[in-house]
């Protein structure tokens, strides 16, 4: 009678052994990439999931998918999920403080519009103001009244404040501000200077 050489089987079960850890070992590698690609929670259970998932005809051969209880009973792969987890932690508290970053950059970039705007709108109303004659010395002084054309002035103002949406004319013809709602220039003066047709 032979006798079985047990051997050659614990060399091959040995060889199996290490292969099926190699393997597992990659696979929870790949699977823990595939979810911080995803940005998705790093946990013992969605990295099984995605183990079977991404697992190859090899993989299987091997049994290189394991559970969350194995997982849980071996260190290396508890901490390789742990590490990746606090990796993960750290890149999405860096990534909110850039979206904070480009939130405060893009409010900052909104007011520097609104006050070039208003510096637009304030050279407008100057251009107004200095063809009214107003000289600004010490004081302002008004130059002699028949030198002033009121009814251009005030055309161009009814007409600045308008097109900036600072005030519009009401059915009876008064200009009226669009914020309080208060009288700027009543209709007897803009029916009596011919601005209502602008």
């Amino acid at each position: 009678m032979m006798v079985k050489d047990l051997r050659s089987e614990n060399d091959n079960l040995k060889e199996w052994r290490n292969k099926k850890k190699a393997l597992t070992e990659q696979l929870l590698s790949r699977a823990i990439q595939e979810l911080q690609s995803l940005n998705a929670k790093i946990n013992q259970k969605n990295v099984c999931e995605m183990m079977e998932k991404l697992s190859t005809a090899e993989d299987k051969k091997f049994d290189a998918v394991i559970t969350p209880s194995a997982i849980s009973k071996n260190e290396v792969y508890k901490n390789m999920i742990l590490e990746a987890n606090e990796k993960s932690k750290f890149n999405n508290i860096k990534n909110e403080k850039y979206k904070i970053d480009g939130d405060k950059q893009f409010e900052v970039f909104k007011l520097k519009t609104i006050i070039a705007k208003q510096e637009a709108k304030n050279k407008e109303l100057e251009a107004i103001i200095q063809r009214a004659n107003i000289q600004n010395n010490s004081s302002l002084q008004i130059q002699k009244a028949n030198n002033i054309d009121f009814q251009s002035i005030l055309k161009d103002l009814v007409n600045f404040a308008r097109q900036e949406g600072i005030a519009f004319l009401d059915k009876d013809l008064n200009l009226i501000t669009e914020s309080k709602h208060q009288v700027l220039i009543s209709s007897q003066i803009i029916k009596l200077l011919n601005l209502g047709n602008s």
